[in-house]
């Protein structure tokens, strides 16, 4: 056989094999990729802190499209809740004060 062809078809062969290699790496990194999304997902959710029945009409409202994120991350409304209070409690007592 040709010594040309031959070195040719080798190069084929070589490449072809390092093509499956690079994409089973792909597919591997894909994963762990998902893998630290759903992570990172878990994480989120749980830093919330919310009772089980508002963690039940948030992960539905998620479902359904209904839930909006604004900005870069997520605001409890119970903790807002509670700075609201403490921002009027802190008004009231400096009225008081005066």
């Amino acid at each position: 056989m040709n010594k040309k062809l031959q070195k040719v078809l080798d190069e084929i062969e070589k490449t072809e094999t390092k093509i499956a290699q690079w994409q089973e790496h792909l597919k591997m990194l894909l994963i762990q990729k998902k893998q630290l999304e759903d992570t990172e997902i878990l994480r989120s959710i749980r830093s919330m802190h919310l009772e089980s029945r508002e963690l039940l009409q948030v992960l539905e409202k998620l479902q359904k499209g209904e839930f909006q994120i604004t900005g870069n991350r997520y605001e409890n409304p119970r903790k807002s809740d509670f700075s609201e209070k403490e921002e009027t409690k802190e008004e009231t007592n400096g009225e008081r004060e005066i």
